[in-house]
């Protein structure tokens, strides 16, 4: 099969800012798709969307690994296989969460440092807010380093998971 289509599902606005950020400004650095927030280690995928998936599609679905529940998450992944049709499905784990993986692959020290903020609740709001070009922008000036990014083994709970990231990479 031909997989012609990319649909991401991420667990936060930070993760939709970022993939975007990198998947809709030429160059592109990932493979471009839609995004769509919802988080699949929490929430059970509604069959309505999961039948929603156009034949051909690739879905990757971003996560944390910071709680070690992955019961919902397995049965989200045994859903859109059983369900959508002529798909391939996808794996990346965020090893712990969002801001860890930011800070292994920039420069910054801690995440607060890429927004000039004081925590990172503050963080994740003015990083969200900011333009796509803007966010890719400061990636690159921090010297983003996509070969580190979802690079990380994720912890033992989540082992049964493929970790994909250097599939969806446009290097």
């Amino acid at each position: 099969m031909n997989y012609k289509r990319c649909l991401y599902f991420v667990e936060g606005p930070c993760e939709k800012q970022f993939i975007e950020a990198l998947n809709r400004i030429q160059p592109y650095r990932l493979l471009p798709g839609k995004v769509e927030v919802f988080n699949i280690v929490q929430e059970e995928i509604p069959r309505k969307r999961v039948n929603a998936v156009h034949p051909g599609t690739i879905v990757v679905f971003v996560f944390d690994t910071d709680v070690n529940k992955t019961d919902v998450l397995k049965k989200n992944i045994e859903h859109v296989k059983k369900y959508a049709s002529e798909i391939k499905i996808m794996t990346i784990a965020q090893v712990l969460n969002f801001e860890d993986e930011f800070k292994r692959s920039t420069d910054v020290k801690k995440v607060q440092d890429f927004t000039r903020s004081a925590t990172v609740s503050e963080f994740k709001t003015a990083f969200c807010q900011m333009k796509q070009d803007s966010c890719r922008y400061a990636m690159e000036r921090h010297k983003l380093d996509l070969s580190k990014t979802w690079a990380t083994t994720p912890p033992q709970a989540f082992s049964f998971v493929s970790m994909d990231g250097e599939k969806v990479k446009i290097v």
